[in-house]
């Protein structure tokens, strides 16, 4: 844009400060006579034009614009610095895998994070606070201003004891460039990352055992790479089975010894990707992390 606003003024021997005032004014004209001719399309759509389908914890408005509206959300009970905790983390520990799961679910799909609540049943100093920081952290991982993304609603009118948390994120995607339903026959269906949950994650990722932001980037950035899902409390098999029966194919589970394709992989320390089986050397060679084939599309 600036590039263009010098080449303007350098044409018509004008200052930028003159091309700006200009074209603001022509702006606010069409605004003012236009009207409605101006507002985004999408405020004119009505909710029965919305198609609602759902992906395990994440919910997809197709509008008829082209356009879609992801939602993901997650939560935690007994997790964190509180005195009744079942399982004692960092505030910020808490905050990071909050945002990564939600994060995770919505990216994955191939939108665009824009929104992100916090739900809290802690007081907001200092406990919020801190779990706050670990969601911001998160966030600030893959380019996003928890200045403008990050709502925030906390517990201040009782004493807690114990730990209690929810995180949803907005996205935003083109329906066409949604990773939903692109799993073709023959793909194989690949593990990044090992289930761990409860006290199990925190040393399975200083091993880098487990799957994070980074890597549903690096996944998604790939041709070769068709659906994207990550792998929460139901396991790598019930999560290859949605795969698979998601684009109405059968599914051959492979075991692997050492991977247990039932336990729960907690706050998704596991993404699900179905891929050409030609690409899969690519694919180890991309993301150095333990990396299991579990499954094939029939």
């Amino acid at each position: 844009m600036l590039s263009d606003l010098n080449g303007l003024a350098e044409k018509h021997s004008l200052t930028r400060s003159e091309v700006l005032r200009q074209a603001l004014t022509i702006y606010m004209h069409l605004t003012e006579n236009v009207g409605t001719m101006l507002r985004p399309i999408t405020f004119q759509v009505k909710p029965a034009q919305i198609s609602y389908t759902r992906r395990g914890d994440v919910s997809i408005l197709k509008m008829p614009t082209g356009h879609a509206i992801v939602a993901g959300s997650t939560s935690s009970g007994a997790v964190g610095p509180k005195e009744l905790d079942k399982v004692k983390v960092d505030g910020q520990v808490l905050g990071k895998f909050l945002a990564r799961v939600a994060l995770m679910d919505v990216t994955a799909t191939g939108a665009f994070p824009l929104l992100l609540s916090l739900t809290l049943g802690v007081e907001k100093d200092h406990t919020g606070t801190t779990i706050a920081e670990g969601v911001s952290r998160e966030a600030k991982s893959i380019g996003l201003d928890p200045n403008q993304v990050l709502l925030e609603n906390t517990e201040d009118n009782f004493q807690t004891v114990q730990t209690g948390a929810g995180l949803t994120v907005v996205g935003l995607a083109n329906e066409n460039e949604l990773r939903l339903g692109k799993t073709l026959p023959g793909d194989l269906i690949v593990a990044v990352g090992r289930p761990k949950i409860g006290d199990e994650v925190i040393t399975a990722e200083a091993r880098g055992e487990i799957a994070d932001l980074k890597n549903v980037a690096q996944l998604s950035q790939r041709k070769y790479v068709h659906d994207i899902t990550a792998v929460g409390g139901f396991g790598i098999a019930s999560e290859a089975k949605m795969m698979a029966y998601g684009v109405g194919r059968q599914l051959k589970l492979i075991e692997n010894p050492g991977l247990d394709l039932n336990k729960s992989a907690g706050p998704a320390t596991v993404i699900l990707a179905t891929i050409d089986k030609k690409r899969l050397e690519d694919l180890t060679a991309l993301i150095p992390k333990p990396i299991n084939v579990v499954g094939e599309i029939l």
